[in-house]
């Protein structure tokens, strides 16, 4: 069975990446990261192989990681 890893990866970039939409102070910076986030979604639905799923899904570590030092500077109370 194991551990999902994917999924938890996903889920961490999108809650992160809905955080940071909400405190984003421009309109174009809410369009890029909705932007981003709806490309790495659909990264693997529009190129159906393995390796799309594993840019994916190395792609939402990142986001999510982008995320939470975007958080971090800003000084939003994240732990």
């Amino acid at each position: 069975m194991g551990i999902p890893y994917q999924a938890i990866g996903i889920g961490l970039g999108l809650l992160l990446g809905i955080w940071v939409f909400i405190e984003a102070d421009t309109a174009g910076g809410r369009v890029f990261i909705a932007s981003t986030m709806i490309v790495i979604f659909l990264l693997p639905v529009v190129w159906r192989t393995g390796a799309a799923s594993l840019i994916s899904f190395i792609c939402w570590i990142v986001f999510g990681a982008g995320c939470y030092i975007f958080l971090k500077l800003r000084g939003a109370g994240v732990p």
